[in-house]
């Protein structure tokens, strides 16, 4: 597992983020395949919305990754899992011994009170809270545009937003200040034990090297802590870490992003 060499890996802090995260994807309300919890999103075959979750510790035998890809394959989804290394450190050996592949190794960026940074958005740029059905439609556009998923957003993409931002999440976007189209976005889920995960975090091509995701992360972070959170934490796509460490986070540890690719394409 790669991480920054002056970035130790703290093991709790760790657990304490997938805990988060089972919590925060309503894990115990998820189908379960031996040591894992299944995340399946039946409104789009996007990998990064259908993945399952290891437990703590997780070690399956055969059966356990033959019954997990079963479950995958009935739900017409390719086999995913997404996890921190640290807290179930035998499950990519035994996952690559039998066929998959990893797709990706992420920093994970976590900040707090005390590494924050205050980033406005550039000059005549407007970041604002999207209060409308309209904007909130708009946003997913852009992000399932930036994402590629094969799904086109609709009126129950607007409702799942909409359950997020009532119960605790967040969601900003920047507008051209001229078209008044959304240019940016980015969300935080509901909070969970003092901490939220940013999500979703995109900005159109046009505007890209102008500080907008950043602006973006920072002020989400500024609102989850006013709000009372300690931590605020987040998995950066290739690329994208520099402009997260303007905003004040740090790469803390690793998510592995590992799939048996070759079974469907999605």
């Amino acid at each position: 597992m790669a991480v920054d060499p002056d970035a130790g890996v703290d093991v709790d802090a760790d657990r304490a983020i997938m805990a988060y995260i089972r919590e925060s994807r309503r894990a115990r309300d998820l189908p379960r395949v031996g040591p894992f919890a299944l995340l399946l999103t039946e409104a789009t075959r996007l990998r990064f919305l259908n993945y399952a979750i290891p437990d703590d510790g997780a070690d399956p035998d055969d059966s356990d990754v033959t019954l997990l890809v079963a479950a995958f394959r009935a739900a017409d989804r390719m086999p995913r899992l997404e996890f921190l290394p640290s807290v179930a450190p035998a499950l990519e050996s035994r996952l690559t011994a039998t066929g998959w592949t990893v797709e990706d190794r992420l920093p994970l960026m976590t900040c707090t009170t005390r590494s924050v940074r205050d980033l406005p958005p550039p000059d005549g740029i407007v970041m604002d809270t999207p209060s409308n059905d309209a904007t909130l439609l708009e946003m997913a556009r852009l992000q399932h545009r930036i994402f590629d998923d094969p799904e086109p957003p609709d009126e129950r993409t607007v409702t799942r937003l909409r359950d997020s931002l009532n119960r605790g999440g967040r969601a900003l976007v920047c507008l051209d200040p001229e078209t008044r189209q959304v240019v940016a976005a980015a969300q935080s889920g509901p909070p969970t034990g003092g901490a939220t995960e940013v999500v979703g975090v995109v900005v159109a091509p046009a505007h890209r090297r102008r500080g907008l995701g950043a602006a973006l992360v920072s002020s989400l972070a500024h609102q989850g802590f006013d709000a009372g959170l300690s931590t605020v934490f987040l998995e950066a796509a290739p690329g994208a870490d520099g402009a997260y460490r303007n905003a004040g986070f740090r790469r803390t540890s690793t998510s592995v992003h590992i799939s048996l690719e070759r079974d469907l394409d999605a």
